[in-house]
């Protein structure tokens, strides 16, 4: 059992930080180099994770989504998210995301924005925005587990992005961190483009978080704590929709598949 356990959290680990040498692997797992290196050939034989030999780099393979068998992350985006998002624009008129974390950014995966007649940003899905210069990525750094958070921070600190510069300031990080958690939101105001503010919630299910809704807002109009007031119940309820129809989502996914290959 042990053994399986450490294999899960290599895979967990490889996931979080986009691939990694055996080098920060250990450092990240607390996994001794030799045992690593049996867990990954072991990994490898069975097509789950490739490696880059000439940066003794390992990346995770497209075999790996066949240990969510039945459940699709296009499914969760299309048939829960998307609708969702529709109804939540209807209430508050203002231009919602949804965004999810990937390669240390977070990336709209669905807008409302070509619907809302309040729309001064025309940024399309597929757009990335920096973690820590978002709501959307404040939101999802203050509420991810924390061996998630400590290993984003990590990369972050290694290529330090325009708008990411506070992950130099650990202190001031962690204090914007504490008042998301404290607010109940992720929110940017007065930073660029400061013709628009936005506040962020997380969607979470079983100690997961799945991404989070973005509300943006002409900062002429609201600040933060103003649109909160006014639409965070909404936002709140529409996340737990999402989480709600996730979990449904999973429950009903179980049919036998055929296995998918490795491309």
């Amino acid at each position: 059992m042990r053994a399986a356990l450490r294999t899960l959290t290599v895979l967990r680990s490889l996931n979080v930080s986009n691939g990694a040498t055996v080098g920060e692997l250990s450092t990240v797992t607390g996994i001794s180099r030799p045992a690593l290196y049996r867990i990954l050939e072991t990994l490898r034989e069975a097509g789950y994770i490739s490696v880059d030999i000439a940066r003794r780099h390992y990346c995770l393979t497209m075999l790996v989504r066949s240990l969510a068998e039945g459940f699709s992350d296009e499914d969760w985006v299309t048939q829960i998210a998307r609708p969702a998002l529709a109804q939540l624009q209807r209430r508050v008129v203002w231009p919602v995301d949804l965004g999810t974390y990937g390669s240390n950014s977070m990336w709209i995966r669905e807008t409302t924005r070509p619907l809302s007649p309040l729309t001064i940003d025309r940024a399309v899905a597929g757009s990335p925005f920096s973690m820590l210069s978002s709501a959307t990525g404040r939101a999802y750094l203050a509420f991810c587990g924390q061996d998630e958070r400590e290993q984003i921070i990590k990369n972050l600190q290694l290529s330090v992005e325009p708008g990411n510069e506070i992950v130099l300031r650990r202190p001031r990080l962690d204090a914007l961190l504490a008042d998301v958690v404290k607010r109940g939101y992720g929110y940017r105001y007065g930073e660029p483009p400061k013709e628009s503010g936005a506040i962020a919630v997380p969607i979470l299910y079983k100690n997961r978080i799945f991404g989070c809704i973005n509300m943006t807002f002409i900062s002429a109009l609201l600040k933060p704590e103003k649109a909160a007031e006014q639409h965070l119940t909404a936002l709140r309820e529409t996340a737990d929709a999402i989480a709600k129809g996730t979990k449904q989502l999973e429950a009903t996914a179980g049919s036998p598949r055929k296995p998918l290959r490795p491309s």
